[in-house]
């Protein structure tokens, strides 16, 4: 079952918290924050490229999408998207995260590096 995680917004490059509501605990946003302050980094191509991977899998203009990175492997649905740790030795259930949710951290870690 999908985790909802909606709005966020970063605060600082390294923590990402929910407007309206914080999270505690939420595997999804673990996961998402991991994924861009190691994965992604600071990178503003490695951020614009995101974005247009979301838009192109969300359109159907290609089915899905992978992305294996330092840390952890990224896959893009329709729908959802799958984060999934490289070097965890079990890696235990994937989490499905609306991929709504994934452009809209996307988006706001585009906003940080940015400044």
């Amino acid at each position: 079952m999908a985790e909802s995680i909606q709005h966020f917004q970063f605060t600082t490059e390294n923590q990402m918290v929910k407007q309206k509501k914080q999270l505690q605990n939420n595997p999804s946003q673990d996961l998402i924050t991991a994924y861009l302050t190691i994965d992604i980094q600071k990178s503003p191509k490695g951020v614009e490229e995101l974005l247009q991977k979301i838009k192109a899998v969300r359109s159907g203009q290609i089915p899905s999408w992978e992305r294996i990175g330092n840390a952890y492997c990224l896959r893009l649905f329709p729908n959802h998207i799958e984060i999934e740790e490289d070097y965890a030795e079990d890696t235990g259930s994937v989490i499905k995260i609306p991929i709504t949710d994934f452009e809209s951290a996307v988006t706001s870690w585009q906003e940080v590096i940015n400044r």
